[in-house]
């Protein structure tokens, strides 16, 4: 084969195991993403922000604890084996939503197993995403896959549509969750990328240093922001739309959706082309404006204008974090660098949720939203400063090992 051709062949994107890969990813966000509706059922159930907060962060809780077992499980057993637990736990957890019918311990545990297999599900995926996607262009490629995990926020607006009202959540999750089961086709479809199956045992200290080295600094922080800045999204908007008296609060998510899908569906190929940091500042910024213009919101087309800002900061902060870390963490430990990046957004989701719950009950609504705003901006300065230091430090090191092999020579 001509050197041509095979760098044609190494650079496809989109292959059967790719194909696979994003059908089986589709069916499972039906569960992650109707259980932004679960915010709906709680408040039907008389729950007040504070309690709402703490029942979604319960999820954050399993998740987390989960996340070193999980990124070694991805690096030593395999990515199939990890998706197929979460899978079985997540579908488990929406079934059990059938029996909830108060704010007792039920619903806690209900969160704890989500929490489980949504861990296993965000990181396996998204891990052995970029084991399929060409190096060249693994931020586009992961734009394009993350799609996937976009386009089921329509079950939100959909459900109300339909006329699924909060009551009807106690059955709507529960067949969602059947979906979620089929996704498993998919999953025993494709195999192991091929160097898991030439692996050579973990050691802790590698992870451990890996996961620590300096030019991953600006990307762990960059996470804890816009993580912070999605769950504040997830789970007070369409409570505070609903209040606002905004006609359909579900609509916010089919905004949102639109705003993320068609920056990468249009523009999937910039950040490579422009260098994925010089995309993350705007996208992060345009994030920012989105929770801006929703703190002050009272119409339905507020809702939507500030869904899409959010949507569009979505679209590329997502990609470009993820694509960084797999860049930046060794081949072999690429589970465990996309435990590091999920557990993250698990620590916001802990931290934040209660917090701002309890700033909305405090103050207002709109207070709740600007000071996300102006922590996320405060967080952007702070991961500018990161960024430069670790390119520079980086660039040292480079340096130092070229004057050495000279040296040698």
């Amino acid at each position: 084969m001509s050197r041509a051709g095979a760098v044609g062949r190494s650079d496809r994107l989109f292959t059967k195991a790719f194909g696979l890969l994003v059908s089986g990813h589709l069916l499972q966000s039906l569960g992650y993403s109707s259980m932004l509706l679960l915010p709906l059922y709680l408040d039907h159930l008389g729950a007040d922000y504070e309690e709402i907060g703490r029942i979604m962060a319960v999820s954050s809780i399993g998740g987390l604890a989960a996340r070193p077992l999980i990124g070694w499980a991805l690096d030593a057993i395999g990515r199939r084996p990890t998706l197929v637990g979460g899978t079985v736990l997540l579908s488990a957890s929406m079934g059990l939503c059938w029996f909830v019918t108060d704010r007792g311990p039920l619903i806690y545990l209900v969160r704890l197993l989500f929490g489980l297999g949504v861990g296993a599900l965000f990181t396996g995926y998204f891990t052995f995403a970029a084991d399929l996607v060409p190096t060249a262009r693994r931020t586009e490629g992961l734009a394009l896959f993350g799609i996937s995990g976009l386009v089921p926020l329509v079950i939100n607006p959909l459900a109300s549509t339909i006329g699924v009202r909060a009551p009807d959540l106690r059955w709507f999750f529960p067949l969602l969750g059947l979906l979620v089961v089929s996704s498993l086709a998919a999953v025993f479809a494709l195999r192991e990328p091929q160097h898991l199956v030439d692996r050579e045992p973990l050691r802790r200290g590698d992870v451990w240093s890996a996961l620590r080295h300096r030019e991953l600094w600006s990307v762990w922080l960059a996470t804890i922001v816009f993580s912070g800045l999605v769950a504040m999204f997830f789970v007070f908007v369409t409570v505070v739309a609903k209040r606002r008296g905004a006609e359909n609060p579900a609509l916010f998510w089919l905004s949102y959706a639109v705003g993320a899908v068609a920056v990468r569906a249009i523009g999937a190929r910039l950040p490579d082309r422009l260098g994925p940091s010089n995309v993350l500042a705007p996208a992060l910024a345009s994030a920012v404006v989105g929770a801006l213009v929703v703190a002050d919101a009272w119409s339905s087309t507020s809702f939507l204008v500030g869904g899409f800002l959010a949507g569009l900061g979505h679209g590329y902060c997502f990609p470009v974090l993820s694509a960084q870390v797999a860049d930046r963490v060794p081949e072999s430990l690429r589970g465990s660098g996309f435990a590091m990046f999920t557990a993250l957004w698990e620590l916001s989701a802990l931290a934040f949720k209660p917090l701002l719950g309890a700033v909305a009950i405090w103050t207002s609504d709109s207070a709740m939203f600007a000071a996300m705003a102006l922590f996320a901006t405060l967080g952007l300065g702070g991961w500018l400063l990161l960024e430069h230091s670790g390119q520079r430090s980086a660039q040292t090191k480079r340096h130092r090992r070229s004057a050495d092999g000279a040296s040698v020579r």
